[in-house]
């Protein structure tokens, strides 16, 4: 217990290193000459955000919400209602990516235990992809006003520059290839070492060593507090495991019973891994034709989980309210526990 607890604090520095990253290059607008040329593009800084989004949520890596938080931060304006926002934006467009990349557990883990091939697996699930995905843009172009964004005027930047994109944009690509290669969520510490490092750069950069001010550390003491009640609600994986075992023997009758189990495992756990986990099992002890049905349960607890980071680092980038994450994540579950309802019609 004791261990994982400390394996759980690693995370810590890491999200330091996010706020210092966050308020450096929102300060200074290290990032801004790709914000502008989008905005000349596209005339619109709504589809500025949802290029932004758009382009976080598909990255190949662990943490997709640690790289697309940031970017998002540098465009959203310091008004706290606009800035509230955008933490929604970042949580949505990050976790559409469970339902269909082949390099998640919560994909290649049911396509294992069923023996399906990767588009019988999308067949399963495309419909709960859609309806993520629509939530997302519906946010975006229905909520999200011309005037939530701030991307810096083209006086202050001045002739674009690619020195300045180099040194502004050339971490942040370094990151996502470290990402890619090494990031390991059983490795924490090489987080919280790479983003304290990225720290340094862009305070080297910046001329602003003044770290303090970039973090909050009443967050802090609270994150702290939920990696630790999550390393304490992980040990219940086992023992909710076997029990799920063992009930599903009993067939169609106990549906609902592991329904509920599995959803409140999910929600107390706060994993991707751990919830992909549950629902090969169930689906592998149900068939096949329940297997959207389990992936909408299991995927509404955990993104519903407060042990869940993506939910701290969204509140602490946008000071998104957890009440406002659960009225649009709400809205999003009815859609996709009525979806999976609607699959069990015919079995």
């Amino acid at each position: 217990m004791i261990e994982s607890i400390f394996e759980k604090e690693l995370f810590l520095p890491y999200i330091i290193g996010i706020m210092i990253v966050g308020g450096l290059v929102k300060q200074y607008g290290v990032l801004n000459e790709v914000f502008v040329a989008l905005r000349k593009t596209f005339k619109s800084n709504r589809l500025v955000v949802a290029a932004t989004a758009l382009a976080g949520g598909v990255l190949p890596i662990e943490g997709r919400v640690v790289m697309s938080a940031p970017l998002l931060d540098s465009i959203s304006s310091d008004k706290a209602q606009s800035r509230s926002k955008f933490g929604i934006v970042d949580y949505l467009s990050t976790h559409h990516y469970y339902w269909w990349s082949p390099l998640e557990k919560t994909v290649v883990l049911p396509m294992a235990a069923l023996g399906l091939s990767y588009t019988q697996f999308m067949g399963y699930a495309i419909v709960p992809l859609l309806i993520t995905l629509a939530f997302a843009g519906v946010f975006i172009f229905k909520y999200v006003k011309e005037t939530d964004v701030e991307i810096v005027d083209d006086n202050r930047v001045g002739q674009f520059s690619w020195n300045k994109l180099v040194k502004g944009w050339g971490p942040i690509a370094a990151t996502m290839v470290f990402l890619v290669n090494y990031g390991d969520p059983d490795m924490p510490y090489l987080f919280s070492v790479w983003f304290l490092g990225l720290a340094a750069y862009y305070s080297f950069i910046c001329n602003d060593w003044k770290w303090g001010r970039y973090i909050n550390w009443k967050f802090t003491g609270f994150a702290a507090l939920v990696l630790a009640l999550a390393a304490v609600f992980s040990e219940i994986k086992g023992p909710v495991m076997e029990y799920l075992k063992i009930t599903s023997a009993a067939g169609p009758a106990a549906l609902f019973t592991v329904s509920v189990v599995g959803f409140l495992a999910a929600f107390a756990m706060g994993s991707s891994g751990k919830y992909a986990g549950i629902v090969a099992l169930l689906a592998k002890a149900f068939g096949p034709q329940y297997l959207t049905w389990f992936m909408c349960v299991e995927y509404s607890g955990y993104i519903l989980s407060p042990m869940h980071k993506c939910l701290l680092i969204g509140q602490q980038y946008f000071g998104t309210p957890i009440k406002t994450y659960y009225k649009v994540l709400g809205a999003l579950i009815v859609c996709l526990l009525g979806y999976g309802g609607l699959t069990l019609l015919g079995t």
